[in-house]
């Protein structure tokens, strides 16, 4: 592979800080110490030229929608692949998991994904797919995993559905949804159907500045009326951070009521490096370690 992330070391996400009503995740108490351990590394040149000044704020202030529909656009415009350091912890079945840290190689088309578990993996401690290479005799796409554990050494390549039972009970998302264009998509799209609906709980604001992993972010809070796993929407209130320069979603945090105290899962993708020109050679299983 082209590139190696340097996983961070073990330390735990401050949730409560990227929801607190300041939205700096500098704040963190003393027992969260993720954010400003990532915050010591060197900061990485960004690879887009962007404008991120006061007429970005007071865009995201005055519109916010119309905020993360730019962000969508510029993506677009500007991100062909990345590498990051994504940290993951969600509620699975009304149970909440540890925090998993994840490498990820990705790659826009074909839509390509390469993860690798750094830390608390679940039933795989590898997984690759790409879209259109893999599929069962019913033509249903499939990702090639590793198996964690004893397994991984017997089965070191494994297919599975992307969309079967194995995948919805490992994670709230399945991996043909993973990445910042996705996430702003899945934002949108139920924002765009509160608004549709005439839904009253519906809201979407603009929370002020906040800073993931030392890099300053617009933060924003969306609520809407979740009733429970089986209902039309994903969350009660989501707490969102864009990176004022890069313009991408660095950290989700999505929670079951409107006061931000039953998380149901924590994204943060951390470490990015944008535009670094994966190939196929990025996207097959790696040997496994001994």
């Amino acid at each position: 592979m082209h590139k190696r992330i340097v996983p961070s070391p073990r330390t735990a996400l401050g949730l409560c800080v990227l929801a607190s009503a300041a939205l700096r995740c500098h704040d963190a108490p003393r027992g969260s110490t993720l954010i400003s351990q990532l915050a010591e590394g060197p900061q990485q040149a960004s690879a887009m030229d962007v404008d991120h000044g006061a007429s970005l704020h007071a865009l995201a202030v005055k519109d916010p929608l119309g905020f993360l529909r730019m962000c969508r656009a510029h993506y677009d415009a500007t991100v062909t692949d990345y590498t990051c350091t994504f940290f993951k912890q969600e509620r699975i079945g009304g149970v909440l998991g540890p925090e998993q840290e994840i490498e990820v190689f990705f790659r826009e088309s074909p839509y390509s994904v390469a993860m690798r578990w750094v830390r608390n993996p679940g039933r795989a401690q590898q997984a690759t797919y790409v879209e259109g290479r893999w599929r069962d005799e019913k033509a249903n796409a499939q990702l090639l995993i590793r198996p964690s554990g004893v397994l991984g050494a017997i089965f070191p390549e494994v297919r599975r559905n992307i969309h079967g039972p194995s995948a919805t009970q490992e994670s709230r998302r399945t991996i043909d949804q993973f990445g910042y264009r996705n996430s702003l998509d899945l934002i949108i799209r139920y924002c765009e159907k509160a608004l549709a609906d005439g839904d009253l709980a519906y809201s979407l604001e603009c929370a002020g500045e906040g800073e993931v992993a030392g890099r300053p972010t617009f933060a924003f809070r969306r609520r809407l009326p979740y009733a429970g796993e089986r209902g039309e929407y994903p969350d009660a209130l989501l707490v969102i951070h864009i990176d004022q320069e890069r313009l991408v979603p660095t950290a989700c945090v999505a929670y079951a009521d409107a006061d931000g105290q039953e998380l149901l899962g924590s994204y943060l993708l951390v470490r990015a490096e944008f535009n670094v020109g994966l190939d196929d050679d990025d996207f097959t299983m790696a040997p496994a370690s001994h």
